[in-house]
């Protein structure tokens, strides 16, 4: 049946709002968390390892179902799987919001009849968040992938760059604002709770809240989409299932996350006695990154000599591909030195470490960031259409361009009383070229898979910069700790011998005032050189989407006249 561009507009709005939403929950927790604890009378400085796998736990099921995921669309049809991964993504709000009730029951039955133990009902609580924390994700990670690749099925090439900016555009908008709308939302319902729940005659409304207002709103999306998109059918692709293969790729994300650091985060930093407690502990785990390495070698061997592989590795020795990836790896590494730098430094320029001082520093944080990734989703959607006008390699260049003066300046002239204008104008310009590039790499690789690649190749696309976000969190939390320790170990080396303990305590926190801030200066003079790194794959992208559309060998029936299916 044919299918319009009115219609095709309105699968796009339709599947654009789960995609924000499960992006939205991928950052959320991390700003409800302590809310969470303290509701459930758990102290966090004993359990904050446990409750931290309700952000890991997310992220390593998000990645991980993004390439099965993926690879399955490519296999039974975009739209089964687009719907069940919505679904799979309520069920888990709903577990999420009614964790205190039934899930908690549940756990508790299995515990004392099977387990035979008797366990504390708050903790169990807890690990029901994770539970459904981890089936949330199962469902939101595979629904960026498969949308794009959706994008491919509809769209024909020379028209596929803008929408594809626009997923990218709100997908990140998601994941940078999820931070920021659970703590406003949980202080809205703390100030305002009570005169909500006396207007709705309705419960107080606390965190729990967050999690069901997904539920009818996903319930309404699922219902809709599934209209939109009847008759609208993916071509059921050949072979089988790769499961050897799901199985060592989803193994070394998520060894590369663990040994990484995954759940690490300099941005909550407060204070300099907490960057000087830290730098003890680097969140490097060497054996568990080799079982990571382990298993993407045996990944690439598999993929290699396996009749159905779960990706195709013939498809980098296309030049777009290769390249595409390298500048999206490069990219996230650049996006996440953006987004733990801004934070860092505000909170290192808190006057002390009072209650009133932290919530101070991390509102300037928020608004200061939002400086760094509202124009960076927003140039991802003009960013499409840049491509399609002169070009995706000219297109990524200009925006790692950008990116690099932004990061450049940053480094050069951030100070403890540097103004926020200045910080502000500088973390535009490295978020409008970061966000320049998101449409044409994602178009770039997507329009060189044919349609039973298009899903698996999509997911490559997030996964990669996941990856480097992984790889920049980790590396740059243990270099700027290790560098701080090191400047002021040199400083205190060169103390005079007859100071009072006064005195050296007086100038050993100058020392780590003054060798923080430098470390914060030299994260983002790294991103800066990241982006000059960027520029040499980025120079091997050929093409824009209207030369490709007429190139034989990537010649396609238009998408726009499908078969009923599906």
């Amino acid at each position: 049946m044919t299918v319009t561009p009115q219609r095709r507009r309105l699968i796009i709005a339709l599947i654009l709002i789960p995609v924000f939403i499960g992006a939205l929950d991928l950052t959320i927790v991390s700003a409800i968390l302590p809310e969470v604890l303290t509701r459930l009378n758990i102290p966090i400085d004993t359990n904050l390892g446990l409750a931290a796998w309700a952000i890991t736990g997310y992220l390593l099921a998000y990645t991980v179902s993004m390439v099965i995921m993926g690879r399955i669309s490519d296999l039974v049809g975009r739209r089964s799987v687009y719907l069940i991964c919505l679904a799979i993504f309520v069920a888990g709000s709903w577990w999420v919001a009614s964790s205190s009730d039934f899930p908690t029951d549940l756990l508790n039955t299995i515990a004392r009849q099977v387990l035979h133990e008797r366990p504390d009902l708050n903790q169990l609580t807890l690990i029901a968040v994770i539970i459904g924390r981890i089936i949330q994700a199962l469902g939101a990670g595979a629904m960026v992938p498969v949308s794009m690749a959706l994008i491919g099925d509809l769209y024909p090439r020379d028209e596929r760059a803008q929408p594809i900016g626009l997923i990218g555009a709100l997908d990140t908008a998601g994941w940078v604002l999820g931070h920021l709308y659970g703590g406003v939302m949980v202080k809205f319902f703390n100030d305002h709770g009570v005169e909500i729940a006396q207007a709705l005659h309705s419960s107080i409304p606390d965190w729990h809240t967050l999690f069901w207002i997904n539920v009818p709103i996903g319930i309404l999306a699922f219902a809709l989409t599934a209209f939109a998109l009847r008759g609208v059918a993916h071509p059921a692709g050949q072979g089988r299932f790769d499961v050897i293969g799901a199985a060592l790729i989803g193994a070394a994300l998520i060894a590369l996350s663990l040994g990484l650091g995954g759940s690490s985060d300099v941005s909550t930093t407060t204070s300099l006695a907490t960057v000087s407690s830290q730098a003890a502990a680097l969140p490097l785990n060497l054996p568990v990154l080799i079982g990571a390495l382990v298993c993407f070698i045996a990944f690439l061997v598999w993929e290699w000599i396996t009749h159905d592989p779960l990706i195709d590795l013939h498809l980098f020795r296309k030049r777009n591909v290769a390249a595409s990836s390298l500048t999206n790896l490069v990219v996230g590494f650049c996006l996440m030195l953006g987004l733990v730098s801004v934070p860092l430094l505000v909170n290192l320029r808190a006057e002390n470490a009072s209650s009133d001082s932290i919530a101070q520093a991390a509102q300037q944080a928020g608004i200061l960031l939002s400086a760094f990734t509202i124009p960076m989703a927003l140039a991802a959607i003009p960013g499409g259409s840049l491509s399609n006008r002169i070009g995706y390699r000219a297109t990524v260049l200009i925006g790692v361009g950008l990116a690099l003066i932004g990061f450049l300046a940053a480094g050069l002239t951030w100070r403890a009383d540097t103004p926020d204008l200045l910080m502000a104008a500088e973390m535009i310009v490295a978020g409008v070229g970061l966000g320049l590039t998101i449409s044409p790499v994602g178009t770039a690789v997507i329009n060189e898979a044919n349609e039973q690649q298009r899903g698996v190749t999509s997911a490559l696309v997030i996964v990669l910069r996941l990856v480097g976000m992984t790889v920049a969190v980790s590396s740059m939390t243990a270099y700027a700790l290790g560098r701080v320790n090191q400047m002021v170990n040199a400083i205190v080396a060169a103390y005079p011998a007859d100071l009072s303990t006064a005195e050296i305590q007086a100038r050993s926190v100058t020392a780590y005032f003054s060798s923080a801030i430098h470390a914060v200066d030299e994260l983002l003079l790294i991103g800066a050189a990241a982006c000059l790194l960027a520029f040499i794959p980025a120079m091997f992208m050929r093409g824009n989407p209207h030369i490709q559309k007429r190139e034989p060998s990537l010649e396609r029936p238009r998408a726009d006249v499908l078969s009923a299916g599906d």
